[in-house]
């Protein structure tokens, strides 16, 4: 029997993993499925040196950080790839691992085109349930040096303190000055 199709669409820059790890994923991908391609994202050459002769070899894509001043959480590239997936392509299957963007529109998408949808990370994250499943990574297959991504939102630091520093008393001089700047003494003279 033949083993279903995967496309597998990696946002390298949420996920971190080292090419060893990815290696890795793909035996654990190959158990199921059968990788018809691979794309990574937020892919640099320079920071990504491990992958480079990996990527050529398979023959995969790897795309290119757009330069933003804005940091997006969902690779904008991975949906419309996504879309084609769904619409011209004959795989079962599309994994994702992406940040914490919106993705549950194209899930949603893909679905209804018939795939499967594999949700590809450390920890499963809030919108996990709305995938047909869930892929997990191994945090030592990450990069060394960054920890796993955290998909839960942050709670929420309480605001600092203020601390009232106690007001120094005034010198007799200063003290006059506005006494007499501030016209009490005239104004007293003239209520008479």
């Amino acid at each position: 029997m033949n083993k279903p199709k995967i496309a597998v669409l990696i946002d390298l820059a949420s996920l971190r993993i080292s090419c060893e790890g990815f290696k890795k994923l793909a035996e654990r991908l190959e158990q199921q499925f059968e990788i018809s391609n691979v794309k990574f994202y937020s892919y640099v050459a320079k920071r990504n040196r491990d992958f480079n002769e990996y990527i050529a070899a398979k023959g995969y894509d790897a795309v290119t950080p757009i330069a933003s001043r804005r940091r997006n959480k969902l690779d904008t590239r991975q949906i419309i790839d996504a879309t084609l997936i769904g619409v011209t392509s004959s795989v079962d299957a599309v994994g994702f691992a992406v940040g914490e963007g919106d993705i549950l529109p194209i899930v949603s998408y893909l679905k209804l085109k018939g795939k499967d949808v594999y949700d590809i990370n450390v920890k499963e994250g809030d919108y996990t349930s709305e995938f047909s499943g869930f892929i997990q990574v191994e945090e030592s297959w990450l990069r060394e040096g960054y920890a796993a991504p955290t998909r839960m939102k942050q709670a929420k630091k309480e605001p600092k303190k203020v601390i009232e520093k106690p007001v120094k008393a005034e010198n007799k001089y200063a003290e006059e000055v506005k006494r007499i700047l501030s016209g009490k003494d005239i104004l007293a003279r003239y209520k008479r």
